[in-house]
This record gives structure tokens, sequence and C-alpha cells, in this order.
């Protein structure tokens, strides 16, 4: 932090002072008069000054006949003020003890932030510059940030409007204002929504967007200064606070316009002065510094200045023109100079070609994370939209402008198509049922039953010879284990604490409890010995060589699963056939992983990659693998107290959700996510049915998206817990960068030997 102590004289307070700035690490320069204060902020910009006031303020006006050298605090005060308004200065005022403490509002009035009593103390200093450090200082500066990003904005191609939390507008830019015609002055406090004429239906769907902390892409009606009302692309986007509650603080939309209106008001922008000048009472030095040029928006230098013009009328300082303004003239060029070619102080020196068109990145401000994370930040941050969806946007606007009934319900019906999860399956319009049901049958997987909500019914039953080796398993668990499988229902449950304790096989054991607290032996009907040997046989096909990929990871994605499968919402909505499904697809969903991604096995002509025709490849083996184990094994062979029709049913949702995994699909599933359960037309929509979210096509969407939110979960984990999974992310990558590498340098020498 950068200090300037400007002093009268050196005391024993003074000395005090100075050792305590240089014992908290920061620099110190020392000055005595406006002109030496001057001279100091030509080369540094302070963080923080302390000007000593210890002088009667009969003092003060002792003398009219002094030069610029004397030391008048007030005039000091006035001149950093008026120049250097982003500058915290404290006065070190008289420590009054039991006599009356004097009013320290005409300080405040001058300019100054804070007021701080004289000691000798050294410990009562440093924790006055650390409470000024860590408060007043720092709050400074986010503004002086923000005062920046907003004057970035007035010269920003697009329209941005900024609303509060009750979508009333706080804040527009140049850009929207040459568009539409209306100032800031104008549409401040008015609603978003009344201002644009929107309409119910887009109202409820840009606010299920925003309230879930997602921005909202949408086709904004913009009535233009001339009375035409046109479409643009906007983007409406929360401003959460960071915490526990994330909560929503401001909106922030942008329009996309053809329109270049920022760039033709560049140099034809209005600026404001100050008319300070014609007060006689301000020292002349301020007189000539009010020609300075102030940016059109830019609040904090109106209240400052507004600050100055109040104390103007109290304060009683008297400059004998003849004497000292005589000196002071000569400091005016020097005053000038500190602008230093800024726009802050002179936006008239800038010119289009030092702004890059369209260049507004929404982020964070604070400098903490180097330049590679803000690329991060920026590729989290990007809008990624099916063409379908942008489809749909364009029908629906077409719907909400249309005055005709049957327009709309056309309208209406090509939107249930559209958001239909089955768009391109065939669908039979002529015939009698009888064909119909034989083309279907051709078509189909040939399995069109569903069954209804509740357990599975078995043609055999219940195998109720418990073996001792259940038993035997659950006595000899440690403590630790015991204790540990106590927080499994919690989502900071620690997998790799268990990895440890069972020496590299948790699914076992995670997976029995699990499985028993969704009951899935009495569902499947099987014994526990057997959902034993069926688990110990997944995990024995699993590679613990694998960082990553390993059983490990599958008992993690069977936690999460589990984890979301007992929300409420869920619960309502899966019935007993799905939930075990679920299970089990999380527990064999990288079955004999190798270690490898599937461009790998495929550029590297894999058998696996041969055998699939290079489609899902690993996704498909996963799946295959777990029912040929299964099915091969009479011990561990979990589907066999099962009807045939059964057991399709389980088959078909464990293959459609180890298949979901497959991230080459994963924009796909999330877009029919998106466009089935965020789109909606009208109140009733809006709020999906319980009905509605048990159709079968929705629920296959429910249940890829589950998947895939369990396989990618560890991130929301605790950090240690997350920072663990990244490691062995990464170590799985680089084995297998090694790999590639030596596969390059074979090839390499295998050209040149021929």
């Amino acid at each position: 932090m950068q200090v300037l102590l400007v002093q009268h004289r050196e005391d024993p307070a003074i000395i005090a002072l100075k050792n305590a700035i240089l014992n908290c690490g920061h620099s110190i320069t020392c000055s005595k008069n406006i002109q030496e204060t001057h001279e100091a902020f030509k080369k540094i910009n302070f963080d923080l000054v302390l000007i000593d006031c210890r002088r009667a303020h009969s003092n003060a006006n002792k003398s009219h006949n002094s030069t610029s050298n004397q030391y008048d605090y007030e005039n000091i005060c006035r001149f950093i003020r008026k120049l250097f308004h982003y500058t915290v200065i404290v006065a070190l005022t008289h420590n009054y003890e039991d006599r009356e403490v004097p009013c320290v509002l005409p300080l405040l009035k001058m300019g100054f932030n804070k007021t701080v009593c004289e000691t000798t103390n050294l410990m009562r200093y440093k924790n006055e510059l650390l409470t000024l450090e860590y408060g007043e200082v720092s709050t400074v500066k986010r503004l002086q940030a923000a005062h920046t990003l907003f004057t970035a904005l007035e010269y920003t191609n697009d329209p941005i409007e900024i609303m509060n939390e009750k979508y009333q507008l706080l804040y527009v830019n140049n850009a929207f204002e040459k568009l539409t015609g209306l100032s800031l002055n104008e549409v401040s406090g008015r609603s978003f929504h009344n201002l644009h004429k929107l309409n119910k239906n887009e109202i409820l769907n840009k606010n299920e967007h925003v309230k879930a902390g997602m921005a909202w892409e949408f086709s904004l009606p913009i009535q233009k200064s001339t009375g035409e009302v046109s479409n643009y692309s906007s983007i409406t986007i929360p401003i959460i606070v960071q915490g526990e509650t994330n909560k929503i603080q401001n909106y922030v939309t942008i329009t996309t316009t053809s329109d270049k209106v920022a760039f033709s008001n560049l140099r034809s922008k209005k600026i404001l002065k100050s008319n300070e000048a014609n007060n006689e009472s301000v020292h002349p030095i301020l007189k000539k510094l009010t020609s300075l040029n102030i940016p059109k928006k830019s609040c904090d230098f109106e209240r400052f200045a507004d600050m100055i013009k109040s104390e103007s009328h109290t304060a009683n300082s008297s400059v004998d023109e003849s004497g000292a303004a005589s000196d002071i003239e000569k400091q005016i060029d020097l005053a000038n100079d500190m602008t230093r070619s800024s726009p802050e102080f002179n936006p008239q020196i800038s010119s289009s070609n030092q702004f890059r068109k369209r260049s507004y990145d929404i982020q964070s401000t604070s400098n903490e994370f180097p330049s590679r994370r803000h690329s991060m930040a920026r590729v989290h941050q990007q809008s990624i939209e099916a063409p379908i969806r942008k489809v749909i946007n364009i029908i629906s606007l077409a719907h909400e402008s249309s005055k005709t009934d049957i327009v709309r319900q056309n309208l209406d019906k090509a939107l249930d198509i559209l958001r239909s999860t089955e768009l391109y399956n065939p669908l039979l319009l002529d015939g009698d049922k009888h064909t119909s049901d034989l083309v279907s049958g051709l078509m189909s997987n040939g399995l069109q039953k569903r069954f209804a909500k509740g357990s599975i019914v078995g043609t055999k039953p219940l195998l109720n010879n418990e073996s001792n080796s259940v038993q035997n398993y659950v006595k000899n668990l440690s403590s630790e284990i015991i204790q540990l499988l106590e927080t499994e229902e919690s989502w900071d449950f620690d997998i790799i604490a268990l990895e440890r304790l069972t020496n590299k096989r948790p699914l076992i054991t995670l997976g029995l409890k699990t499985m028993n607290r969704f009951s899935l032996c009495q569902h499947l009907k099987i014994s526990e010995s057997m959902l034993v040997n069926w688990l110990t046989l997944m995990e024995s096909n699993y590679k613990p060589s694998n960082p990553y990929h390993n059983s490990t990871h599958a008992s993690d994605v069977l936690h999460a699963t589990a984890y979301f499968l007992s929300t409420d919402k869920l619960t309502e909505i899966l019935d007993d056939v799905d939930r075990c499904a679920s299970l089990i697809a999380a527990a064999v969903h990288d079955l004999n992983h190798p270690g490898r991604t599937n461009a790998f096995l495929c550029n590297s002509d894999n058998d696996l990659a041969l055998l699939y025709n290079d489609q899902a490849v690993l996704e498909n083996h996963h799946a295959s693998l777990a029912f040929q184990l299964t099915r091969q094994s009479q011990n561990a062979n979990i589907f066999q107290n099962l009807t045939r029709d059964e057991y399709r049913a389980i088959r078909a949702i464990v293959v459609d959700m180890v298949l979901a995994t497959e991230m080459n699909k994963h924009f796909e599933h999330l877009n029919k996510f998106v466009n089935k359960f965020s789109v909606s037309t009208d109140e009733k929509l809006a709020i999906k049915s319980l009905d509605m979210l048990q159709l079968p096509e929705n629920k296959i969407l429910i249940k890829r998206i589950l998947i895939k939110c369990a396989d990618v979960s560890n991130p929301c984990r605790p950090l240690d817990i997350y920072k663990e999974w990244a490691n062995r992310i990464a170590s799985e990558y680089f084995q297998q960068v090694r790999v590639e590498i030596k596969i390059l340098i074979l090839k390499f020498c295998f050209k040149l030997n021929n």
C-alpha cells in the first residue's frame, strides 16, 4: 500500500506513525505543503493519505500574507480530493481524552474519510492501518474498478441494461440511449418488463432460467427512437451474491444490434463540466482545475464535486490573491499534467480504435487468478444452444405475436412435436389398428409394455436361505468402516477413506449398504448373498491399476445416484423398477474400463473399436460385459428370478443409462432435457405436473441426466475429495499421453528404417 504522510512538524506521535507504517510493510512518502504533495502525486498514485490536522482552527486563518509553502491541511485535503477522489484521506487529530471532543463533520465535508487520534502506541497505529487497508482502501479500489467497467460500457457497441432483483432498471449505457432515444433518467426505476412490453409467457420462461442461476437467451422487442419496434437477440444474466444463500442481486441484459450506435456517438458524446469556478471562496488552484472534463455518468466524480461545493459555503479560509495566489498560479500547469492523458479525466483523447468491437466479458473483476483461469472462466460461461432450441424460440415468438386462433393452435402442435424426444421416430398416420401394430412391432425393439408403479413380481420364490457369508462379511467389517458407512446418506461421504479402509475394494461394502437401503433384494427377489456375489464379480472386473476409472469411481457414482434418487422429486417421479435399474447402471457404468479414451481406441484400431464400429466403444463394452458376466454366473445372476418382460425392462433402462454417459452425446441429451423441461407455453406447463414428468419418454430423459450428473459430480464434493479426483483423472490422462508418445516414436522409427 502506498502511503503519503503530510506533516507540519515531527514529534513522537508522527515518529510512532512512521514506524507503524514501515512495520506493516507499506511504503511511505512525506510532504509538508501543497506543492510537495502535488509533486509526490505526480510520481505515485497513493492509496492512503494521512494529514496532520493537529492545529487550532484559528491558526489556519492567522496569516493572510503567507506563501503557498505554508502548511494548510484544509486546502491540501481539498486539492487531493478534487483530483484524486479514489484516494482515502485520513485526518490525524488530537487525543482529547477527558476534554470535549469536537465534531468531525467539518473534516468530513472537507473530503476526509476518517479521523485517527494521535498516540505514541505503535500497536494502536498498526491496528488502525490494518483496519484502513482491509476496509476503506479495499472498498475504494473496488469502486475504482467498477468506475472503469462503467466507462468501458459507455463505449460498448451493444445496448446494456442493468436491473435490481425486482427487474427495475438501474443503468443503461450510451448505446441503449442512442437506439431507443430514452435517457438514463427517463428509464431509471422503470420495470424492465413494462418498458419492453414483454408478455406473461416470455416473463415466465425468463424467470425459470434466471432464478435457477442460468442465462436466458430470447428475442427482445425494442422500440427505437423512430417509433419502429424491432426484435433483437438478447441474453439476460443473473448476478449472484457469493455465499451460502446464492441470492440473485442484479440482472444484466445484453442486446446484440447491427447498428453501430455506440461508435457513431463516440466523439459527439456529451461531457458534463463542474460550475465551481464561479465560487469565489474556493482555493485559486481549484478554480483553474474545474475545467477538467468529467465523464457523463461518473457518479463518484459528481458526488465528490457536490461535497466540495457544500464545503465551500462553510470554509472560512481566505487566501490573499496578491500573495499566495501568485505562487500557486505557477502550479496550474503542473496540475494539468497530473491528468496524464487519462480518459478518466480527458475522455476526448480516446478514439474508437482504442476499443475492441463487442469486447465484453461478464466475469469477476477480481485479479486473484492468473490469465489461464480467466480463459477457463470464459469457456464455462459460453452459452451452448442447439439449433432446435433456436427454432423453438422463433416459433414461440411467432405464436405470441399471432392474433389468429387457428395459427396459434397449429403453432402449439408444432411446438409439442418439436419438444418430443422421439422427434425422428416414424409415426403411422393411415391404416387400420392391426396394420399399425404389425409395422410398429417390426420397427421397434419389441418392448412396448411399461410396468405400473410398484415392485417387480418375480415368478420364482424369494431365496430365504441366507448363507453365513453375508453375516460373516458384515461382522468382519472394522469399526472405522461401520462408522464411515453411517454417513453414507450424506453428500459429503468420503469415498476415498472407504477405499483406503477396504484395501481398494469399496464397491462391495458401499453397494451392499446402499442397495439394501433401496430394498433391491426384495424387488429383484434375490438373497443378500447373491447380491454380494454380484458386487464381488463386478468389482473384480474393474482395473485397480487405473488411477481414476476403477471401482472407487463406480462406488462414487453409485453413491451420487442413490443421493439423487433419495430426493423428494425423484421419489415421486421414478418407480421401483427405475430405482433398481439406476443403481445397477451406476455400479457397472465403467466396468472393465481400460484407462483409455474412445478416441484412443478408435485411432489405435483396438479390438473393441472394431467390435462396436467406433460407436460408443467403451459404453457399449461396459453394458455388454456387465450382462454377460451376470448371466454366465449362476451364483451372481441377480436377474434370474425375473420374467422375460421384467428382465428386458430393466435391461433396457440399464443399457440406455450406461450409453448416456458417452460424452459425444452430452449436448444432445442436455439440449433434449432443456427443451423438454425448461420451455413452457403457459402457466400450467410452467409448473410441470407429476403426470407429465412420469411419461415414459420424460423418465428416460430424467434417468439419462441423473447418471450423467452422478458421473461427473466429483467437482461438487468437498474440496479435499475433489482435489484427489482431479489428480487422479490427470494422472490417468498422462498415462495415455505417454503411451501415445511411445506409439509416435515407434512409427517414426519404422519410417526411418524403411
